[in-house]
């Protein structure tokens, strides 16, 4: 049972301060001074981020008018926010990139006199570009390099050893079948137990970063009187009871050079799921039985993770990352646990100033793993 006391990475309870936060947004290595809103969802690893910028069309200059945005090709994207320690003087420096992308899209809405810009970020040269490479005689981490020097990026992480040829047999080939250089990516460093992402215009491929040493609290009290107390203004709570009663995942490959399949299972129902038609079953070739059983456990875990569900949507900070926990305490109730986090939105406005809505998930703390 944890103590009364404990750290986290945001400091509590809250002490009720006017915040003066600041943005920049740039567009075309320009600042967009017309800029009215934005929004960020900054998604675990394997998924681009990606943003939204709505732009007053009245308010943009004249070189840059709703003509010149109608005519683009390419756009690229940068978002600045953050506190800085003089609200009336800063620039770039005083604040914090939250994303670096491309547009994917221009919506232009001249009854409301709006401009809407939706993008990702630098993931997606990645996905939408199909493999035309073979990659057989490389290692993973000169894979993840060469495809990101392709695309004028810097490449982050430790190099790697096995030839991916070596490593998948003749069922590396169907690596390289009909995927976009994303896939390849996220099947190579899910082999390597790595994690692989993009921030501004560095591929990182290489190990899951450690947890965090300290969770990212929201607290929940009530007074005497239940009249409730919390560092968020909305919290949404659920729990999926399939997912509860226990998940059975049942993994099989076909390995073409021992010429043999290999199966094996993983459940943490009570029983360990044996006799039980498995709840979700999963194949991918060129596994052995060590591999194999990787593959359930893998698979086990990101349905198993869907039981417990949280949205909360609190004051935005620079603190909270993809990667952090999150910790709920205070309810009284089973919710009261850790979280990971499946995404984060961030978003500027002048109605609703800087806020962040937060999704996360994960395995109830009692049930049996």
């Amino acid at each position: 049972m944890r103590g009364f006391f404990h750290m986290s990475l945001n400091t509590l309870p809250v002490i009720p301060v006017v915040r003066r936060p600041r943005t920049i947004v740039k567009v075309g290595n320009e600042i967009a001074s017309a800029c009215v809103s934005w929004s960020i969802q900054s998604n675990s690893y394997e998924q681009a981020d990606t943003f939204q910028i709505t732009l007053a069309a009245s308010a943009l200059p004249q070189d840059r008018d709703a003509n010149w945005f109608s005519s683009q090709l390419d756009l690229v994207v940068e978002i600045f926010a953050g506190f800085p320690s003089d609200p009336q003087k800063y620039d770039e420096s005083d604040l914090a990139s939250q994303i670096y992308g491309r547009v994917d899209s221009v919506e232009f809405d001249p009854v409301a006199a709006q401009l809407t810009l939706s993008g990702r970020d630098l993931t997606a040269l990645f996905i939408d570009e199909q493999v035309t490479l073979q990659f057989q005689n490389m290692t993973a981490s000169k894979v993840a390099a060469t495809l990101a020097t392709a695309h004028g990026l810097q490449a982050l992480g430790p190099e790697t050893t096995r030839n991916i040829g070596k490593q998948y047999a003749h069922d590396n080939v169907s690596l390289t079948a009909q995927r976009t250089e994303w896939d390849l990516l996220a099947a190579l460093a899910r082999e390597e137990e790595f994690v692989c992402y993009v921030k501004g215009k560095t591929l990182y491929f290489g190990p899951r970063p450690p947890p965090p040493p300290e969770p990212y609290e929201l607290r929940w009290t009530e007074d005497a009187y239940r009249n409730p107390t919390a560092n968020v203004s909305s919290l949404q709570l659920s729990r999926d009871l399939t997912v509860a009663k226990g998940v059975t995942v049942e993994a099989k490959s076909w390995h073409s050079k021992q010429s043999k399949p290999f199966v094996a299972r993983y459940s943490n129902a009570p029983d360990g799921g044996k006799g039980k038609k498995p709840t979700h079953t999963v194949q991918r070739d060129g596994l052995d039985q060590a591999g194999v059983q990787r593959l359930a456990k893998r698979k086990h875990d990101d349905v198993a993770q869907h039981e417990m569900k949280l949205r909360a949507r609190l004051p935005a900070d620079d603190l909270l990352t993809p990667t952090d926990i999150i910790r709920l305490t205070g309810t009284g109730t089973n919710f009261d646990q850790d979280y990971l986090i499946d995404s984060i939105t961030r978003s500027m406005s002048l109605g609703e100033g800087y806020v962040m809505e937060v999704s996360a998930k994960n395995i109830n703390k009692d049930t049996s793993q």
